[in-house]
């Protein structure tokens, strides 16, 4: 791999930290890092870096069968079948996630458009009727008028 590194290395913390740990490093080291606060003429591929790192940790805690980053830069030829059937189960995994992610985002979109439009037909509903019982109340005055 490329300019490889070590992220629990490059985050501070020590292999086998936990959840809570690695993402209050990635803030403590986000706050000096980000390209909003650094200068430095590197900041946004630093920070790149870091929040690769970052997810690198929280899924291999989640999923500690996942390929490493080494595991997909490896020739295809060195990557049994096995692997290979890891690495895709690994990215379907990411990308079902995904959808059924945006799934909710449209659902709750679709269930607040639905109780606008219910909401509109009661309000529509309710003046038809005090509409009709005022013409009902007028009616009957003029017809005592006369």
């Amino acid at each position: 791999m490329p300019d490889s590194y070590d992220p629990n290395e490059l985050l501070g913390i020590a292999p086998g930290s936990s959840e809570d740990e690695i993402r209050r490093a990635f803030r403590r080291k986000a706050k000096t890092v980000h390209p909003d606060v650094s200068d430095a003429p590197d900041a946004a591929q630093q920070f790149t870096r870091l929040k690769a790192a970052h997810d690198l940790l929280i899924e291999r805690l989640h999923d500690p069968l996942a390929p490493t980053p080494e595991d997909l830069y490896r020739p295809a030829q060195e990557v049994s079948q096995e692997e290979q059937e890891l690495i895709l189960q690994a990215h379907r995994r990411k990308r079902e996630a995904e959808q059924r992610r945006r799934a909710r985002r449209r659902g709750g979109t679709s269930g607040n458009t639905r109780r606008a439009m219910r909401e509109n037909e009661r309000f529509r509903a309710e003046m038809a009727r005090r509409r009709a019982a005022y013409e009902a109340q007028q009616r009957e005055q003029d017809s005592v008028s006369e």
